[in-house]
Parts: C-alpha cells; sequence; structure tokens
C-alpha cells in the first residue's frame, strides 16, 4: 500500500523505511517537535501533501506526532480514506474538550489569557490544553504561582496557537468548539498517582489492546525518570485499565488507528490523564526490546484497515526508556558529555551541543535518552543510573 506520512522527523524515516509491504511517502512539514515554529504555513503544507497523495496514489495517511496526528485525519477525511475522524482526533488533542467528552472527568476549567485570574482551588494542575512534553505544564499550590504561570504562557503560548489554530479551524466545528481558538490554559484538579499508559488500536469498532508501559518518577519528584514496559501492574488492575480505555475510547468515537491513553492509578481508581489520538511510537525502541513487536508495522497495517501483521510477545525482559534531564538554561554542550554520549550507544541525544535549552515547565528539559533491556527493572535502572552519571555534566 501506498502511505503518507505526515509530520515526519529521522526516527519517523528509518522506522516505516524498515516496514515491508508498504511505500511510504514523506513530506516534511519544517517544524521542531521540541519548540515553537511560528511560520509554519498549514494551508501550503496541506498543499504539498494533497499534491503527493494525488501523485502517489495514496491509500493512507499516518502520523506518529501531535499536529501531525490531526493533519492526518484532515486529509484521509478528504480523500475518502481510512482513519480516525478529524473530530475524534481534535478531541484526543484538546484536552478541555476532551474532558467534556470523557464519561467521568476530573474537575477542569479554562482559564482565558486576556482575562483576570478566576479564584482556584489549590493545589491544582495548570497546562496548556494541546502541548505535549509536559510543555508550560505547572502544579499550583497559590495565586502567586498561578499568576506567573499564566504570565509565562502568555508570553509563550502565542508562537504555538500560529502553528495549531488553523488546523483547529479546517478540523472542526467552531461553532460547536467556540474555545478552540481561543487563547487560554486548563486549570484541572491535582491528582497524585501512578502513571500507566495503555496503547491500543480501535478497527470497525472492535478496540484491541497493544501494551501498557509504566511512567516512573524520580523518588520524592513528579519529573518523569523513565517509562518501562511490560507494566508492573497485576492482572486486576491491568482488567480495570483495559475497561477504562475501551469507556474512553467509545466516548471519544474514535476508530480506525492506534491510540495511546495515560491513566492515574489512585486511592479512588482509574482517572484519565489525557488520550492521544495517534500511537506512542517513541516506545518503539523498548517495545522491541522488551516485547519483540514493531509498532511502526502495526501503525501502517491499521491505517491501511488491517489488522497489526504481528502482535507483542513478552518473554520476560523488561526494556526502559530513561530520560537524560536538565533544569538548567545553558548551551546543551555544557550540560551533556558529547564526548562520553559517543561511547554510549543505547543513547539518543535529542539537542545540538550548540543548542541552547530552557525548561519552561516542571519537568526539566529533556536531553535525550537511553534505551535498555534486562531481566527486571532493578537492574535496568541502576544501570541507566551509571550511564547517566557519566554523561550529565555539573556545575
Amino acid at each position: 500500500m501506498e502511505i503518507l506520512v505526515v509530520c515526519p522527523d529521522s526516527y519517523d524515516r528509518w522506522a516505516f523505511g524498515r516496514v515491508e509491504g508498504h511505500r511510504f511517502h514523506f513530506v516534511d512539514a519544517g517544524i521542531s517537535h521540541w519548540e515553537a515554529t511560528p511560520d509554519f504555513d498549514l494551508l501550503a503544507y496541506l498543499g504539498r501533501c494533497r499534491e503527493v497523495m494525488q501523485s502517489e496514489h495514496i491509500d493512507a495517511v499516518v502520523s506518529t506526532h501531535d499536529l501531525g496526528d490531526l493533519i492526518a485525519a484532515v486529509l484521509a477525511k478528504e480523500a475518502g480514506l481510512p482513519g480516525p475522524s478529524p473530530e475524534a482526533v481534535f478531541l484526543c488533542l484538546h484536552k478541555f474538550y476532551g474532558r467534556r467528552a470523557e464519561v467521568d472527568p476530573i474537575r477542569c476549567e479554562a482559564v482565558r489569557l486576556d482575562e483576570a485570574l478566576p479564584a482556584l482551588t489549590y493545589p491544582a494542575y495548570m497546562k496548556a490544553p494541546w502541548l505535549k512534553l509536559g510543555l508550560l505544564g505547572f502544579k499550583l499550590e497559590s495565586d502567586d504561582e498561578a499568576r506567573a504561570a499564566m504570565e509565562l504562557a502568555r508570553r509563550e503560548l502565542p508562537a504555538w496557537t500560529r502553528q495549531y489554530y488553523p488546523l483547529f479551524a479546517a478540523a472542526v466545528d467552531l461553532a460547536k468548539y467556540p474555545l478552540a481558538t481561543t487563547n487560554m490554559m486548563l486549570v484541572e484538579e491535582f491528582v497524585e498517582g501512578r502513571q500507566v499508559t495503555v496503547e491500543g488500536w480501535s478497527l470497525n469498532g472492535a478496540i484491541q489492546i497493544w501494551a501498557m508501559t509504566d511512567t516512573n518518577t524520580f523518588r520524592g519528584s513528579r519529573v518523569i525518570d523513565n517509562f518501562s514496559t511490560p507494566s508492573r501492574v497485576d492482572a486486576e488492575t491491568a482488567a480495570t485499565l483495559t475497561a477504562k480505555t475501551v469507556e474512553t475510547i467509545r466516548a471519544f468515537g474514535f476508530d480506525g488507528g492506534f491510540f495511546n491513553i495515560e491513566l492515574w492509578l489512585t486511592d479512588a481508581g482509574v482517572r484519565l490523564t489525557e488520550v492521544n489520538g495517534r500511537s506512542a511510537a517513541c516506545f518503539g525502541g523498548i517495545y522491541e526490546l522488551a516485547l519483540g513487536a514493531d509498532i511502526f508495522a502495526a501503525v501502517a497495517d491499521v491505517a491501511c484497515g488491517r489488522a497489526p501483521r504481528a502482535l507483542p510477545r513478552p518473554g520476560g525482559r523488561v526494556a526502559g526508556q530513561f530520560n537524560v534531564i536538565t533544569f538548567e538554561d545553558d548551551l546543551a554542550g555544557n550540560l551533556l558529555d558529547y564526548d562520553a554520549a559517543k561511547l554510549i550507544p543505547e543513547l539518543s541525544a535529542f539537542r545540538r551541543a550548540d543548542e541552547r535549552v530552557r525548561p519552561v515547565s516542571e519537568f526539566g528539559v529533556v536531553l535525550g535518552q537511553i534505551e535498555i533491556a534486562g531481566e527486571s527493572y532493578a537492574e535496568i535502572h541502576a544501570r541507566a543510573e551509571e550511564m547517566r552519571r557519566r554523561l550529565l555534566k555539573t556545575k
């Protein structure tokens, strides 16, 4: 089958390039997945994609990234190709309207950037309603912290809106979703709990689970240490997570593609963190290490309206994707030892040595990730800690 990949990065090109049985066509968008690209021209990009779709007789459209997932849905609908509807993908992407679609949402409210801060209940969590990687996300304990977060959002969010708002306008009825193109932040009740990502696909109304992956934080912190798979939850909890996932995906009306859904395990039960209308392809490496399955091949198959050619095969191995994080504002080369990095093939560096990095959330900046596998979580965590000690420079 002929498959268009929108908003690809170098990893997409490599990973899809290994998949047999399909031919992939990549249309670069020239955007960063880490920082805003204010001069991105959505209409011009859609035009280039349409030209490729026509000339190459495209059978399916995919993306493994936010923004790209909605572009793919819009293009597929225009061409009458398989895939989830733009409205369903929009609900996954826009967390305020996604909360409204949930069966049992946590408390949340929209806070416009052009209005005064309303009365809030603390602790709370503030985030941009459609950004990723924890960007502009903060736990709030007071009005002072809320005002500081709002000021940061007023400075930073407009650079992102120029990428997203034209797409929202093209994808959904703005009369139905009037806040879609409004500069705002989402304030939610603060939820504490272990987090698990459930990945799966929905095809012709049947929802299937691909894998469950744990989000593991640094001790005494909410900052993400690593992601590990298979999840360490017990069978009863896994069944509860599956039921919540099926309930949510049906409520969103999502069908015809891969999704991943993040859930909290709390003393009060399972609560929804967020839904993403795409695969968690960033876990592709640890899926292969622990489960012997290629998520990119599966994404391509489902996009064409077929079940995945091969499913995960757990064999007792545990794999982890460990973050190399900084909270400094500096050149990446002053923070990460790039000479040491050359000696660690398990590391993927995300920033150039001459690139300046600065944190814009409580989660810091991810300079790179280490992917390793072993016989237990404790084993791979110890190995990753030793690697991070060699990689990170101290001031």
